[in-house]
């Protein structure tokens, strides 16, 4: 039997090709994930004035200096936990595992697995943010960056903009497993290559969660970029350890935005994050399963 000698897989044995593919992809798409957090901080601008402002501001070796490591950490944990906690949560709610489920079931469980990872990503979230928003040289490093926010707002300033975080997890993650195997199972009829329907399925799937949650990119962007520009007058008083978790701004910066700019507004910067996020999600779904059966392979498992 071809399972002879080999060991069942649990969980945990998919951490490590899972951590493999997420490091990957977190490296690939930086440079486009800082044009991205630029365009949606500052609604209006476009991709190639972003890319131009900051290359001027800090040079080539800005993508390596502007949160590099706190952005490949932060994606990579992410990423990680994404993929690692949806067939966990798909197994408690339905008894089966998620290779089983139906589209619905495999979205809601992703949606639902991604409470742990936005707790984990973010303080790494508003260092990333700090970084690539500092035009003046500030900060030194993450690390100071980090040092700047403790001393100013505490350990719950680390935690500014958890609601549209949440928000904006919950629905690309959905979004991601809800349709990713509708889009395999649909591009397998026209197309026979199996490494181009991952390619394919994964950016249209992507694309999809980037369909449903860019305004909430926008609007998150927009209340942490204030909160953390707070940070540096001394007038303003440190806020209570709630207003961090507090959806309230979030919604309200929603509400306004879509007010005043209209749609356009709401999605600022989609062009830039369909790329960043349709192309991760093109890379996940490619190295994603290679990785599993390379590294199941070569531990004996199955």
């Amino acid at each position: 039997m071809a399972t002879d000698g080999k060991r069942k897989a649990n969980s945990f044995d998919t951490l490590p090709p899972i951590c493999g593919g997420a490091l990957v992809t977190s490296i690939i798409m930086y440079p486009v994930d800082v044009v991205r957090a630029i365009c949606m901080s500052n609604p209006g601008t476009g991709a190639g004035e972003a890319l131009s402002g900051f290359l001027k501001a800090h040079g080539m070796m800005g993508f390596v200096k502007q949160g590099l490591v706190a952005e490949v950490t932060r994606a990579s944990i992410s990423r990680a936990i994404k993929f690692f906690m949806q067939p966990v949560v798909h197994k408690a709610l339905y008894g089966k595992p998620e290779t089983k489920g139906t589209p619905v079931s495999k979205g809601l469980a992703g949606a639902l697995g991604t409470v742990p990872e936005v707790i984990a990503i973010s303080p790494l979230e508003n260092i990333k943010l700090a970084a690539q928003l500092d035009k003046e040289g500030k900060f030194k490093g993450s690390a100071d960056i980090a040092k700047h926010i403790l001393k100013t707002r505490g350990f719950n300033g680390l935690m500014i903009g958890y609601a549209g975080m949440q928000v904006r997890q919950f629905l690309w993650t959905g979004g991601f497993f809800l349709t990713l195997d509708f889009y395999k199972s649909n591009l397998a009829t026209v197309i026979p290559n199996k490494l181009a329907q991952d390619v394919i399925s994964g950016f249209a799937a992507g694309a999809t969660g980037t369909a449903l949650n860019c305004w909430t990119d926008v609007c998150r962007s927009i209340v942490q970029k204030k909160a953390l520009a707070d940070t540096f007058n001394p007038e303003i008083p440190r806020p209570s350890a709630l207003t961090a978790y507090n959806p309230g701004p979030f919604f309200a910066e929603a509400a306004h935005l879509g007010k005043t700019r209209g749609i356009a507004g709401l999605y600022a910067g989609v062009g830039p994050k369909m790329v960043h996020l349709g192309g991760s999600g093109a890379i996940l779904a490619v190295l994603m399963p290679r990785f599993k059966q390379m590294w199941f392979d070569a531990m004996g498992l199955y």
